[in-house]
């Protein structure tokens, strides 16, 4: 299967604790619509130890072929080992285009394997288009600039891709893909990974709220989180998120984050207030049925993707809100 590895847009799968995790079902996604855009087609690769039950699940799950590089080295994710099994798959071939999740995980050996095989490396992808060749799009300055990214024709392009920017791929095939596992000997690595420690379950579980209410930078102060904890009380199934900067400045704890770094959740209705609306963010939040934008800014990237949008200073819409919401409810 390797041999013709040149002529298909390849797919790296991200899993953990024997599971694949969903965001390889929407860069698979994302591939297979680039892949028909440019006329190709499309295989996956999966590393691990004992990796046959990823690969037959991939495979299954998409109709796509698949292969699994095996090695006992590769049973805890290590980005040395995977650089280096990836390397030693791709060089001879070197396929045009290999994408792989943008997560802590992709974006840790993505750019050194992109230097081994003498490839560009654009990352956080969020969309493609075809203008006398691939174009890639990313959002940078905090989501606020969009910018083109083309890379150089004839050479290879590793593309980390963000969670979120396509819908996992769903339909299940009537047949399954083929699938390969290749064994390889264990790289020489300079680091080992000795296990991971989890962090405890937070007492915060936002995936059950039907309503969120979001706090953002713009609530400028510690002291007006109660006022979205005072929105969020007036619905039956609310609950209070928060960006990553409210966290980090300490106003919120941590396992009330919402995005990439945080709880990724689909609500019936989430308002997101004074906050910006950096892709880190919307990719957490952005398939809720119904997105509310409150913010003063009105280039603010938030209105872009939500619902409705109201432009306003949050300190005195809010107050309104709520009470119009109460009176609503009597």
């Amino acid at each position: 299967m390797n041999a013709s590895a040149k002529n298909f847009v390849w797919v790296v799968a991200e899993h953990f604790k024997d599971q694949v995790r969903p965001v390889t079902y929407e860069i698979i996604a994302f591939a297979t619509r680039f892949a028909v855009a440019v006329g190709s087609g499309v295989r996956i690769l999966a590393v691990g130890s004992n990796v046959k039950s990823i690969a037959q699940e991939i495979a299954a799950f998409t109709g796509l072929d698949v292969v699994g590089i095996d090695s006992p080295a590769a049973s805890i994710y290590n980005a040395e080992i995977y650089r280096g099994m990836l390397k030693r798959f791709f060089e001879s071939s070197k396929p045009q285009f290999i994408f792989i999740p943008h997560t802590a995980m992709g974006w840790d050996f993505a750019p050194a394997l992109a230097v081994d095989l003498g490839a560009s490396n654009i990352t956080a992808a969020v969309g493609f288009k075809i203008e006398e060749g691939p174009v890639f799009i990313r959002r940078i300055c905090n989501g606020k600039i969009h910018e083109d990214v083309r890379p150089v024709e004839g050479t290879s392009a590793i593309v980390t891709v963000m969670p979120g920017a396509e819908p996992a791929i769903e339909r299940k095939p009537s047949a399954p893909g083929s699938m390969e596992i290749i064994s390889m000997d264990n790289p020489q690595v300079r680091s080992k990974t000795i296990g991971y420690v989890e962090a405890p379950p937070g007492s915060v579980n936002l995936q059950k709220a039907e309503v969120i209410v979001a706090a953002g930078r713009g609530i400028s102060a510690p002291e007006h989180i109660e006022m979205i904890r005072e929105l969020a009380g007036v619905f039956d199934r609310g609950a209070v998120g928060a960006s990553r900067p409210v966290c980090d400045m300490g106003w919120m704890p941590h396992d009330h984050q919402v995005g990439m770094t945080g709880q990724t959740v689909s609500p019936t209705i989430y308002i997101a207030c004074g906050i910006s609306g950096a892709v880190q963010h919307t990719m957490g939040m952005n398939k809720s049925d119904f997105i509310v934008a409150i913010n003063r800014d009105k280039n603010a990237l938030f209105f872009t993707v939500a619902h409705y949008c109201v432009l306003a200073d949050l300190h005195k819409f809010l107050p309104v809100l709520i009470e119009k919401i109460r009176e609503l409810k009597k």
